[in-house]
């Protein structure tokens, strides 16, 4: 496997994911965003369910890890596609799809705060950035529906931060296909009193434009895309995979313009500067952290000429 496949595939599965604004904003002409919500999961967990039958078959060994994997989706999934979809009928599609790339910095300040991960003066600084980017794309003035949609949207990425920290336990015991398509599942049912009221008396309305927008969400950007970057992890380094995360932002920019006749607003460029530089501090950090781990390993007595080998690259 040539790595510059791999590339194009992280590549592809950043454009994929840079449609996912524009198609929803596009569904949400005539859905709620709760019915939306609910189609999208459920849609995602029908393929999600076949998907793992076919290629993993593993099957949940405990009781206690159903209940876990339920409690993951409320973070994962329910109030994960509430926010985010609600937050699209406030704000721009670049706007929320600027916001997803504080992430990576988010995702490190809860595994800090729940004691999952060791703090340092450079990842506090990264987060710092990040979080400064975030909140002045957010504004101070939150009487605005704009303003009030970046914040949704903020909050939506820091429910699927949160969700990702707590769920590694799982995801060390289990295959990552069995994790997520559980918490689709359990995601269903999370989300269907909610968007169940709203669908029932919008299904009469909804357009052919409309379902195949659905589709593009659910197929693509949903279940395609979290596939392709599993395959990607187990090909190079989760921080070469993160880096491509930079270009869904970009990619929204441009299709937002023309699709949606979305403007830029000014707030997004120095915005995009601060989340950028927070999340490559936070990166950085870490990779530096990682390395003098591997040294120490190296150095301690009885380490194998294995360990000593990936500590001097």
């Amino acid at each position: 496997m040539k790595l510059s496949r791999v590339h194009l595939v992280l590549l592809f599965t950043q454009v994929i994911f840079a449609t996912l604004p524009i198609a929803v904003k596009v569904a949400l002409r005539e859905l709620s965003s709760p019915s939306l919500a609910l189609l999208r999961v459920t849609g995602a967990a029908l393929l999600f369910v076949a998907l793992q039958a076919t290629l993993v078959r593993e099957r949940v060994r405990t009781r206690g890890d159903y209940l876990r994997l339920a409690l993951y989706a409320v973070l994962g999934v329910v109030a994960n596609q509430l926010l985010y979809i609600t937050a699209l009928t406030l704000t721009t599609a670049t706007a929320a799809q600027m916001l997803q790339t504080a992430g990576p910095a988010i995702t490190l300040l809860a595994a800090i705060l729940l004691g999952k991960e060791g703090s340092s003066r450079g990842k506090w600084a990264g987060i710092a950035l990040a979080g400064a980017g975030a909140l002045y794309l957010v504004g101070l003035d939150l009487t605005g529906g704009s303003g009030v949609g970046n914040l949704l949207a903020l909050l939506n990425v820091v429910c699927y931060s949160a969700y990702l920290v707590v769920s590694r336990d799982l995801v060390r015991r289990y295959h990552p296909l069995t994790v997520i398509t559980w918490v689709f599942v359990f995601g269903v049912a999370g989300i269907a009193p909610w968007g169940l009221p709203g669908l029932l008396a919008e299904r009469g309305a909804v357009s052919a434009g409309t379902w195949a927008a659905l589709a593009w969400i659910v197929v693509l950007p949903t279940v395609l895309a979290y596939y392709l970057n599993v395959w990607a992890l187990k090909r190079v380094e989760s921080s070469v995979v993160s880096v491509y995360v930079y270009l869904q932002p970009v990619g929204t920019a441009l299709l937002a313009g023309p699709v949606l006749g979305e403007r830029l607003s000014p707030r997004l460029i120095p915005a995009a500067a601060l989340i950028f530089a927070g999340v490559a501090l936070t990166a950085w950090t870490g990779r530096v952290a990682k390395r003098r781990r591997a040294r120490a390993e190296a150095q301690a007595p009885g380490a194998s000429t294995e360990l000593r080998s990936r500590a001097s690259r």
